[in-house]
């Protein structure tokens, strides 16, 4: 992959030239090399490069593949978008396009993207060539188990086939994924991933009325909902620990929950707001009617 060309679109584009942007990394004849396909530079300069430029590597390749997202990507969210439409249909062509390109190329990301058409099917009673969610969940669990150190792709696996997973499973990596974000603590990119899975897998303790296991992954999630700065995620989140207090007598009070509520209801979220009506009516019959 040649990006020299791209990022002399780039620098052109910001008015800098080849001295300005070489200085201080590598020579200005080695950019003009690099910029013409003949020359790659070893990652830690093409990183300063894009610091110069104020560009991320995920942005560079974006632009270098012509404004078009990676093929696993749009996969992934061409099936999430079916899913969500319950167009099951295109959900199921989606799935078999992953395991034909997982069978050309041995890409394993690629078999998951099936795995996880074919647990949407499931989840919404279409089931297909796998008829049962545990048998994706034997897929799954092995190679989260295989990997020594997780990194941000076995953190999005495991969020995404959490609705596979039985909660004892859903905790007990829950746990090693709590663990393993500590390394990712000053990188941003990560913050939402952390914040979603623990909060998803607190709601997994949560109908199983396990509160104090929900509460754990509760305070792991919160702080980081108030980094990310995603006021739906923030709220969302904070109803949830509030349910918790509550179901545990850690609190008497409803009031802020009730408020964190009717907030989501005047930002006209209302079905997030229903959503989370029947939680509170599912756990705490009594203060929410």
């Amino acid at each position: 992959m040649f990006l020299g060309p791209t990022i002399k679109q780039i620098r052109t584009s910001k008015g800098i030239n080849q001295s300005i942007l070489a200085d201080g990394i590598m020579s200005r004849s080695n950019l003009s090399r690099f910029e013409g396909g003949k020359y790659y530079p070893g990652y830690d300069k093409l990183i300063l490069l894009l610091d110069k430029l104020e560009l991320s590597l995920e942005e560079l390749l974006f632009l270098h593949n012509d404004y078009a997202q990676p093929v696993k990507r749009t996969l992934h969210l061409s099936l999430v978008e079916a899913a969500n439409r319950y167009e099951f249909d295109k959900v199921r062509a989606f799935s078999y396009e992953c395991r034909s390109l997982y069978r050309a190329t041995q890409t394993e990301a690629y078999y998951h993207l099936y795995l996880l058409g074919q647990g949407y099917l499931i989840r919404y009673q279409r089931e297909d060539e796998i008829r049962h969610l545990s048998e994706i969940a034997g897929e799954i669990k092995p190679y989260l188990l295989g990997v020594d150190k997780w990194y941000l792709y076995e953190f999005k696996l495991l969020n995404n086939f959490l609705f596979t997973l039985n909660s004892s499973d859903a905790i007990f990596f829950g746990l090693r994924a709590a663990n393993e974000f500590d390394k990712y603590h000053d990188f941003a990119e990560s913050r939402t991933i952390q914040q979603h899975l623990m909060k998803n897998i607190s709601t997994i303790c949560m109908k199983e009325h396990n509160y104090e296991q929900s509460l754990f992954f509760l305070k792991k999630a919160l702080p980081l909902a108030d980094k990310t700065n995603l006021l739906y995620d923030k709220i969302e989140t904070l109803v949830y620990y509030e349910v918790t207090l509550l179901c545990l007598k850690h609190k008497e009070s409803s009031a802020e929950l009730m408020s964190y509520l009717n907030i989501l209801r005047q930002l006209e979220f209302m079905d997030s707001y229903e959503a989370l009506q029947q939680v509170c009516r599912r756990h705490l019959p009594d203060v929410v009617h």
